[in-house]
């Protein structure tokens, strides 16, 4: 079986990998039931990242060519009767269009791309996405929610519409969000496709050529391939135990002026940490000094598991200083895509005229079915049901850590959100130890994808919402057993050193 990898012709190697092994089985050389190299060995003969065989082959999987076995390997389980989609046809490479040369430059994540890409083995566990689980979607009583505004408003939801929103639900929202303290009218609501699109509307409006923005350090990636990318200025602040480090924040407002201050103040994506009431305070006070907008990031706030429940930055706000960002991606259904941008109404026309530019507007048919689906009670009794079964499922998680982890292992008990924040021995790689555990079938997210700048080696995000109880056990069973083999290495291999320094003294 031989495979040959062309690094010149800007098609990547995963897909080049998954046309080859397809290509065989078209021709005949690869058969249902024959086995393909493992990736560790594959990766060695092309010289190319592990990772990249075990996306290429998730490629194979998901279109139901092979099937992966833990234990047993993976295996050819039909033939193509397709193209598969991103592959440039035969025709298209004879053109002499030098695209490469026109396209402008991006940065790209190729981890997080090929797992999102990817879809996981049956036989897995994904501790890696910060999702809802699947099986506790209400699917019955949302389909009778869709087929409901379907009958009474369906040719209007079906044509275009205001790209400001759907008026009932930018009206529900402001209500919600005046229940919380936060006094907001629905014409102070914009309607977008999640929050990775907000962040990218308020950029668009707010950020300039030579425009500076503040963004924690760790947060969530959407975040810093927005503010962080190639031709951007970022300066980056310090999240600690107790969040978003104010007097480094303060500093750089007494010497500079950022445009933006980005944070999540309540079950911070990475590390879990919610800021306190009086610094929250103290946060508004100096964005009101400096007169610097606050993106408030508020999308884990229903997620809610013990303690207080502290009031939003929005809340707080009693001069317009902070633009809140919301979804229904993580407590209802990631893949409508709906989500809100709440601002004082002049911030919010401009960002209406870019999203304009951009998509015109939000589908229709989810808005209102989403707000058909609140308006009954159904989301509260949703996010009730979820809460009670992602707590569970961090207490799990928090056990199994206790039990299966070392000792030279910490973490924190977040008190909301989907995720535990691990922080291994200096001397470990959290990547590396991702390469060895996908190949024991559990996946997580490096740290390191968390970061603006240089990034720790040894920090880890382990999610626990998007996998059962028994996977989450299992999953962090696994990885237990590879951190502690990787920790017995490293020390076995700092005696031997030592031992062989001492020898070199005498």
């Amino acid at each position: 079986m031989i495979f040959e990898i062309n690094r010149a012709t800007g098609i990547p190697l995963y897909l080049q990998i998954a046309a080859q092994v397809r290509d065989m089985v078209s021709s005949g050389t690869l058969k249902i039931g024959d086995r393909l190299p493992p990736n560790r060995e594959l990766a060695k003969t092309l010289g190319v990242n592990r990772t990249t065989v075990t996306t290429a082959y998730a490629e194979l999987e998901a279109d139901g060519l092979i099937n992966s076995h833990i234990g047993r390997g993976t295996f050819i389980a039909s033939v193509p009767t397709r193209k598969p989609a991103g592959i440039v046809p035969e025709r298209a490479q004879l053109s002499t269009m030098l695209w490469g040369t026109l396209l402008a430059e991006q940065q790209s994540d190729t981890w997080l791309n090929g797992l999102l890409l990817s879809k996981q083995s049956k036989d897995g566990i994904s501790l890696a996405h910060g999702l809802p689980h699947a099986d506790l979607f209400p699917l019955d009583d949302f389909r009778r929610c869709v087929d409901r505004v379907l009958r009474k408003e369906g040719r209007v939801l079906l044509q275009l519409g205001l790209s400001s929103g759907y008026p009932p639900l930018q009206e529900y929202i402001a209500s919600q969000m005046a229940l919380s303290g936060a006094a907001v009218k629905p014409e102070e609501v914009l309607i977008t496709n999640g929050c990775q699109q907000s962040l990218d509307l308020i950029r668009r409006v707010f950020v300039g050529a030579n425009d500076e923005v503040a963004i924690e350090n760790p947060t969530y990636p959407g975040a810093i391939s927005v503010f962080c990318g190639s031709g951007s200025k970022h300066v980056s602040l310090p999240v600690g135990d107790k969040g978003l480090d104010l007097d480094v924040l303060e500093e750089i407002l007494s010497q500079r002026r950022p445009k933006l201050i980005y944070t999540i103040p309540t079950y911070h994506n990475p590390t879990g940490v919610t800021m306190d009431i009086a610094a929250r305070r103290r946060l508004l006070e100096l964005a009101i000094k400096h007169r610097v907008p606050i993106i408030e990031d508020d999308i884990y706030r229903d997620l809610h598991y013990d303690g207080a429940m502290l009031p939003s930055l929005k809340g707080l706000d009693r001069y317009g200083v902070v633009i809140a960002i919301n979804s229904f991606s993580k407590v209802g259904f990631p893949g409508l895509r709906v989500g809100w941008i709440a601002a004082p109404r002049i911030v919010i026309d401009h960002l209406n005229v870019a999203k304009q530019n951009c998509d015109l507007h939000a589908s229709l048919l989810a808005q209102a079915a989403i707000h058909e689906f609140s308006k009954h009670g159904l989301l509260a009794k949703h996010i009730k049901r979820v809460k009670r079964a992602y707590a569970q499922r961090r207490d799990i998680m928090l056990e199994s850590l206790e039990k299966q982890f070392p000792a030279e292992a910490t973490w924190n008990k977040p008190d909301g959100g989907m995720a535990v924040w691990v922080k291994l021995p200096p001397a470990l790689n959290a990547s590396e130890i991702l390469l060895l555990s996908s190949e024991n079938g559990v996946t997580f997210s490096p740290g390191e994808h968390f970061y603006s700048g240089v990034p720790p080696k040894n920090m880890m995000r382990l999610c626990f919402t998007n996998a059962s109880p028994s996977a989450i056990e299992e999953g962090v069973r696994k990885l237990g057993a590879i951190v502690k083999g990787r920790i017995s290495t490293l020390k076995k291999q700092f005696a031997v050193r030592k031992q062989e320094g001492f020898r070199a003294l005498v």
